[in-house]
């Protein structure tokens, strides 16, 4: 059995969290040279929580154009990592479905893909279905279709950035609760672990559903998981590996291919505290329910398994990135809700940019607010 990781005494960076957020992060200072960094993680291994338990779909489809723009950096950093074409990132291409009493829906999206470059196009219900036949059985009017969206092998990703970052300097440690900062002349010096202490004079908090709360315990953060389920079906003779994934814009569902089956979300959120979240029944019969109307042929469907994840907001939904601005030393990546895993490599490197003060130059400012990476 390999020997448990042990906790240095002085690090550059301490970074909370060996998720998306908190490994990307430790991946792009490490590119920018050698350094010494730490990232502690609650559990016994890494990717146990949302980073682990997602959909794994590549969306670059948003109506805001900060998400869409980070994710599609991301996309040319994951295909990057590559060491074989599609070993990350499967381009199956992915498509948005509206009806036609909601089509801003897709033409929003629409606008902010091409603004981006990003190839795409807008089809009628009966071009789409004629383009992929497995759309026969789905209720809609318009369909936007992105062949630049895949799908990526989550736990792949996950362990390259992990690997990388190891190979510049940081250290991994697991099953290592962080308690509390240690704070002298009013800046942060350490972290306070379940393992020891820790020397450092930049904390890194990308705790997912904890985040917000280090340091903060008398005024968190106003970030908020809230719960997903995912459920995939029993065998399916349309279910292809190599159909694009389907997202349904209204009333919010998707679905992928998944073995011989589906992967289906009904996309149901409810507030839920940190932690692994229980399912409930209710999400099965609002798929059901979904199904029925979205899609009748496939209202008896069996499903074989399911799960539920955490998916922690800002109150606007867009990221919180940048310094805490009561406890100098202390930096936040955290909110990156339902796009942690597709915005990755964008948001890590935005990070290293802000934490080695340094404008992301490769970031278009005009969607942002101003200070809009600044904790207010």
């Amino acid at each position: 059995m390999r020997p448990p990781t042990q906790l240095p005494a002085r690090a550059d960076y301490v970074i909370v969290g060996a998720g998306f957020a908190g490994a990307a992060t430790a991946w792009a200072l490490g590119r920018r040279g050698p350094c010494t960094g730490v990232i502690l993680d609650r559990e016994l291994t890494f990717g146990v929580h949302a980073s682990g338990r997602n959909a794994a779909m590549s969306r670059l489809t948003d109506e805001d154009p900060l998400i869409t723009a980070l994710a599609w950096r991301s996309t040319a950093h994951i295909r990057a990592l590559e060491e074989t074409p599609g070993e990350l990132l499967r381009p199956t291409g992915g498509l948005t479905l509206a009806p036609a009493s909601h089509p801003e829906d897709l033409e929003a999206a629409f606008a902010v893909l091409r603004a981006q470059n990003i190839l795409c196009e807008l089809l009628r219900a009966p071009v789409a279905r004629a383009r992929f036949p497995f759309l026969d059985a789905w209720t809609f009017d318009l369909a936007l279709w992105s062949p630049e969206e895949g799908i990526v092998d989550i736990h792949a990703l996950l362990s390259r950035y992990l690997k990388l970052a190891r190979q510049t300097g940081f250290t991994l440690v697991t099953n290592c609760l962080a308690e509390g900062l240690i704070i002298e002349d009013g800046r942060v010096a350490g972290v306070r672990t379940s393992q020891g202490e820790i020397r450092t004079d930049t904390v890194i908090d990308a705790s997912g559903a904890w985040a917000g709360q280090l340091g903060r315990e008398a005024q968190p953060l106003p970030l908020e998981p809230r719960r997903r389920h995912l459920f995939v079906s029993g065998p399916l003779d349309h279910a292809r590996s190599t159909d694009p994934f389907v997202w349904l814009q209204s009333p919010g569902f998707y679905f992928r291919a998944e073995g011989d089956g589906l992967l289906l979300s009904p996309c149901d959120e409810t507030a839920n505290p940190p932690g692994l979240p229980a399912t409930d029944a209710a999400a099965t019969e609002l798929l059901a329910e979904k199904l029925s109307a979205l899609a009748p042929t496939l209202a008896d469907i069996s499903i074989r398994r399911q799960w539920a994840c955490l998916r922690t907001f800002t109150p606007d939904r867009r990221p919180l990135i940048g310094p805490d601005p009561t406890h100098p030393g202390l930096f936040h990546v955290s909110g990156l809700g339902g796009f942690g895993m597709t915005t990755s490599a964008a948001i890590g490197e935005l990070a290293a940019d802000l934490l080695h003060n340094q404008t992301p130059t490769w970031l278009d400012p005009k969607p942002l607010a101003p200070g809009r990476f600044q904790l207010i």
